[in-house]
């Protein structure tokens, strides 16, 4: 069984399951993006039924067992469980749904081949496309997962923090995935010339590429110790798992951003060992974007933050970084909402920081190489719509 911050013996989890109410028209199943229902699982939980219950949540979410450990159930789920309103501790759904599918996984049984099947390409073995070849490989398709990597998971194995999510949780879905009668092919690049064959050599191609370009123009980021969100927290994991690699230890970090991935490379870095971390985020606290959470893990680990500061250089010696420049911005006059816009603030003079790394986490674009590959466009970082069906 794996041990983790959501593990549960099975007494603890029967203990757990009797606490839920079983509502009619369950505000947790509502606020499931994967629509998993809820009180059926632990239903079933509670009756000893465990292949039934594992049934019920990968019926919903092929991910499963990794949405057990990493989904933020607290803002999700466990945010509209009616026991809250009634000065009650939620019921802890996250880590129930973690042990029924750790304790049972539910095997992929593709349904008989209709007379017919397509075939069909999915660009990314990320959670878009392995939830695309799921649903096809259940109606009988013949499905085809090509990826870049030499991997499946995408974002989910390459930058979750492991202390939320331990690589052999990851391990339970894949490999569950990888003996379902899904056909992977990693070390792929679509190019032009790819793109061009998986068209001719497949009746449907479906792109689940996400967002991982976050490349950002600011003097002197070009040096050693300057990194972007998504690298960093690739680099961090493979430190957590044990390879050689990025050292955090008595080194000062500064991350630029406010979001959830500016406070995970936050929480990270402290963890891995840095001496000190420092957040600048251009708004205040009322307008940052990351959960309550994640900023009260950041603050519980001594991470400062400071409000209403950008970055606008970054200074090196010898190729490396030495320290930024930060200036200080304010709420434009007459701006309203809950995100407030901001100014550079002329009365606030500039003042350098010394570091040893700089992060970037101003989040993500769409990497426009693939689809310019199938002729289609992209429109300010992400997919354009179509105007008459606002369909990408």
């Amino acid at each position: 069984m794996l041990r983790t911050m959501r593990s549960m013996s099975a007494a603890q989890a029967q203990v757990e399951a009797q606490r839920c109410l079983g509502c009619y028209q369950a505000p947790c199943t509502r606020a499931c993006p994967a629509g998993v229902d809820v009180p059926g699982f632990i239903r079933r939980l509670r009756e000893d039924n465990l292949a039934g219950a594992s049934e019920l949540i990968y019926t919903a979410n092929p991910l499963g067992h990794i949405c057990g450990h990493a989904c933020p159930t607290d803002v999700l789920c466990e945010g509209a469980c009616v026991l809250a309103g009634l000065g009650q501790t939620p019921i802890r759904i996250g880590a129930l749904q973690a042990y029924v599918t750790s304790a049972c996984p539910a095997v992929e049984s593709p349904p008989f081949r209709p007379l017919r099947p397509s075939r069909v390409a999915v660009i990314g073995a990320g959670p878009a496309g392995l939830g695309c070849a799921v649903q096809l490989n259940r109606l009988g398709h013949e499905t085809h997962v090509f990826d870049r990597r030499s991997t499946p998971g995408g974002m989910v194995s390459q930058v979750i923090p492991a202390h939320r999510l331990p690589q052999d949780a990851i391990a339970v879905d894949l490999d569950r995935l990888g003996a379902s009668g899904i056909h992977f092919h990693f070390d792929v690049q679509v190019d032009a010339e790819a793109a061009r064959w998986l068209l001719a050599d497949f009746d449907a191609v479906f792109l689940g590429v996400g967002l991982s370009d976050d490349r950002i123009a600011v003097p002197g980021s070009d040096a050693a110790g300057v990194f972007y969100a998504l690298d960093l927290l690739t680099a961090a994991r493979s430190v957590a798992v044990g390879d050689h690699g990025l050292s955090f230890c008595k080194k000062t970090v500064a991350v630029v951003g406010g979001g959830n991935v500016a406070l995970d490379i936050a929480v990270v870095a402290r963890r891995l060992g840095a001496e000190r971390v420092i957040v600048l985020y251009r708004r205040g606290k009322d307008e940052m974007p990351a959960w309550e959470s994640e900023y009260l893990e950041a603050c519980s680990l001594g991470v400062e933050f400071r409000w209403l500061s950008v970055v606008d250089q970054v200074f090196s010696q010898a190729g490396r970084v030495t320290g930024v420049r930060v200036t200080s911005t304010r709420y434009t006059p007459g701006s309203t909402g809950e995100r407030r816009s901001v100014e550079f603030d002329p009365t606030q003079p500039a003042y350098d920081q010394p570091c040893d790394l700089v992060v970037f986490a101003l989040g993500q674009q769409l990497d426009a190489a693939v689809f310019e590959a199938f002729g289609l466009a992209a429109e300010n970082g992400l997919a354009a719509l179509r105007p008459d069906s606002h369909q990408t």
